[in-house]
């Protein structure tokens, strides 16, 4: 059975990468983590079919581009143009993860495209297709609540 987005984002918010100084030291450390939780899943990492290329593949159906830290236009430019070819040619669903430090403009241009790619209301049976996570290296890890202690 294949991984759904769902099990994908979920597993990338609970990922708390740590001493990742390059986006291919994100890299390296999200595949690890996905191996460890996807032990029946297909992973490919640096993925190419025609014009579509991610960094890495979930059962070929999620496709992820990892980016660590917007800091320039072109940078953000590029992503978009990244993001157009994956609406366009990747039949499946595709996360965008931003790593690191990003400046708050760039995020939310990224967010806005990706906002605009997302199936309006009058579209109800259709599924959304792009999605973006932020993973600044620095956030310490989710707090589950407790009632302990009450």
């Amino acid at each position: 059975m294949a991984t759904s987005v769902r099990q994908v984002l979920r597993l990338i918010d609970d990922w708390y990468p740590r001493s990742c100084k390059t986006e291919k030291d994100f890299e390296k450390s999200l595949i690890r983590h996905l191996e460890k939780n996807l032990t029946k899943a297909d992973i490919i990492k640096q993925y190419a079919a025609g014009r579509v290329k991610g960094d890495i593949v979930v059962d070929k159906e999620v496709l992820l581009e990892l980016k660590q830290g917007l800091d320039s236009t072109s940078k953000v430019q590029r992503l978009l143009g990244q993001i157009e070819i994956y609406n366009a040619e990747w039949r499946g669903s595709v996360v965008i993860v931003i790593c690191g430090k990003s400046q708050a403009d760039l995020l939310k241009m990224v967010k806005k495209k990706v906002d605009d790619l997302a199936p309006g209301l009058l579209d109800i049976l259709a599924l959304q297709k792009i999605y973006m996570r932020v993973k600044d290296k620095f956030a310490p890890p989710k707090k589950t609540a407790s009632f302990l202690g009450w």
